[in-house]
């Protein structure tokens, strides 16, 4: 066992620290943080046009206020690509040492000059031309997230080459900051309308269309698969267990797969639909509550079968804060890392949550869940209910009494250690 975990160790840290400091999925996760309170904000609407009540949604839709409701959605979820590619132009031009707005402007209007136009002929014969929102959406968030990284790694190119605008001293430091861009800008802009021009020359008639069929759709058909499900769970505790965060590791990869695939989901629910991806950030949140390993069964056995002193007044520190998937101080209190007792119950105990969750959703036992943008600490019972209603809080609370029972004996000997190591200490004492 020790070999085993020796050579895991040997392997998976370098690999793990690598991806944890990739500056492009660094500023991708920092840009979907960044705009959460975005998507909450809309999801939160969502939630309350379409409470299942049907006396309340009838009297939304009498009085009208269902049209005034759905807009807050309409104009966040809908338009995430705009937000996500300006949060990242910003996220990874800062990040660089770069003027950070200039950095998302320039990644907003590459953006856009990618994205195809409509033409629109009105019964007037008037021709207007708009911007669809087709590719505004989740089915633009690759484009989003390649545009914003190139445009910006441009931007920061041109800078450093000092292909720049620079004024005299005295003209006030906006003035100055505003021309400095111009050129990068630019020039970054002039490249992807070439991009645009050259596609638009294409049988794919742009760039969006292109990357969704041959990088997008195929790769999160991968990532929200349920053997995508296996590889990121496994990944995420595995480096928990070496000391490495596993959750900022393996979110910042399967994020850009799996949250799409979430946002897919609540747009059809929104059109009256029935969602139909199931491995999504929504499932993931839900289904893997009370933080990595889901020790929040951990914490109630520490409280009421601990005999331990140590033990049991760690369990009443965490829960609290277990509750809303702050896991740190059982992780490390403990501690679970490089734990070889309780290594099998932290990995396996979400794994096996996941996969009868998964189980139950395709045999149509639970259903498949909405895709809410809800904050991610939202305690559990509540996330169930919000994202698929008592079914799914009721599986919440079955996972905890199999997670209790999976912990249980592993628990007891690391309980019996801390009794007879307390033992000891009074004796000496």
């Amino acid at each position: 066992m020790q070999k085993f975990m020796a050579i895991l160790e040997s392997k998976l840290m370098p690999i793990g620290v690598k991806l944890g400091n990739n500056r492009y999925l660094k500023a991708i996760n920092k840009s979907f943080m960044l705009i959460l309170p975005l998507t909450i904000f809309g999801s939160m609407f969502t939630l309350i046009s379409s409470f299942p009540i049907t006396a309340w949604t009838d009297w939304l839709a009498q009085t009208g206020l269902a049209t005034w409701l759905a807009l807050p959605s309409k104009l966040t979820i809908d338009l995430i690509s705009i937000y996500t590619v300006v949060s990242l132009g910003y996220a990874f031009t800062k990040e660089e040492g770069y003027d950070g707005f200039a950095g998302g402007l320039t990644a907003l209007a590459s953006f856009i000059i990618v994205t195809p136009l409509l033409q629109i002929t009105t019964n007037q014969d008037t021709v207007v031309t708009a911007v669809g929102f087709d590719w505004l959406g989740a089915r633009g968030l690759f484009v989003a997230m390649f545009v914003g990284c190139i445009s910006s790694l441009l931007f920061i190119f041109f800078n450093k080459r000092g292909w720049t605008i620079k004024m005299p001293e005295g003209v006030p430091p906006m003035v100055t900051q505003s021309f400095s861009s111009l050129i990068p800008m630019f020039l970054v802009g002039t490249i992807f309308l070439v991009i645009a021009y050259l596609f638009s020359l294409t049988s794919y008639g742009s760039l969006h269309s292109l990357i969704y069929t041959f990088i997008a759709a195929p790769l999160q058909k991968v990532g929200g698969s349920f053997g995508g499900m296996i590889v990121f769970t496994l990944a995420l505790h595995v480096l928990w267990f070496f000391g490495l965060h596993g959750g900022n590791i393996v979110n910042s990869i399967s994020n850009p797969f799996l949250m799409p695939l979430a946002l897919e989901n609540l747009a059809v629910y929104q059109a009256g639909g029935v969602p139909e991806h199931i491995y999504t950030t929504a499932f993931k949140n839900t289904y893997q509550f009370g933080g990595a390993g889901m020790t929040i069964s951990l914490c109630i056995l520490m409280i009421f079968i601990a005999k331990s002193e140590r033990f049991k007044t760690l369990g009443k520190l965490a829960l609290p804060a277990n509750i809303f998937y702050i896991n740190e101080p059982v992780t490390f209190g403990t501690p679970l890392v490089l734990n070889t007792t309780l290594v099998i119950p932290f990995v396996l105990s979400p794994l096996i949550i996941q996969v009868l969750a998964y189980g139950l959703t395709v045999i149509g036992v639970l259903p498949v869940l909405i895709g809410y943008q809800i904050p991610w600490s939202m305690p559990p019972i509540i996330s169930g209910f919000i994202q698929g209603g008592w079914r799914v809080a009721l599986y919440q609370v079955f996972s905890i009494v199999l997670t209790f029972a999976i912990y249980y004996p592993f628990f007891k000997v690391c309980d019996k250690q801390a009794c007879l190591e307390e033992s000891e200490l009074k004796e000496n004492v």
